[in-house]
């Protein structure tokens, strides 16, 4: 999962409407709907816990998952190609949910709308692949997580495209 090299503060300023599903002083990184509105994919930051909420827009959630950042897979942006992407796995078991964005860094006017999805897996199976709706992305980015990983002892090491020391 960790396939880049370095992080480099990947900001997208987009309307914060997510913020209700990040617990009230959480920090909202990434918000879009599914199937249609039917369904919403929130990832939040407090403190040092990352928070992965899916259900419906309003209402209790049917999967929330809050581990501590350190329990948390990030993939960064390594800062180079046509597309800033990131993502963030969360695991509840023996399944895992990763959430990306991606964002055409070469759209005219600077303009391009954030596209981004959840995949759900058990192991090495693929069990869904969910598209977030278009122009739903209205939060996109980790970076904040990543540095609350750096904060709790747990560097990025470009070296090795891991998390932890040592890095050569």
């Amino acid at each position: 999962m960790k396939h880049f090299a370095i992080a480099l503060s990947a900001l997208i300023l987009l309307p914060a409407t997510s913020e209700a599903a990040c617990f009230g002083a959480g920090e909202p990184l990434f918000h879009c709907t599914v199937d249609h509105g039917r369904k919403a994919v929130d990832v939040c930051l407090q403190g040092g816990v990352a928070i992965y909420r899916f259900g419906p827009p309003t209402g209790a959630a049917e999967m929330l998952l809050a581990p501590v950042v350190t329990e948390t897979e990030m993939t960064p942006w390594n800062g180079i190609g046509r597309y800033l992407w990131e993502e963030v796995t969360f695991y509840n078991g023996r399944y895992a949910y990763l959430v990306s964005y991606s964002l055409d860094r070469t759209a005219p006017n600077g303009q391009a709308a954030p596209e981004g999805g959840i995949i759900v897996a058990e192991g090495d199976s693929e069990l869904a692949d969910l598209q977030c709706d278009a122009g739903s992305v209205t939060e996109a980015n980790f970076y904040p997580l990543f540095e609350a990983k750096e904060a709790a002892g747990q560097p990025w090491c470009p070296a090795t495209q891991s998390w932890g020391m040592p890095c050569n």
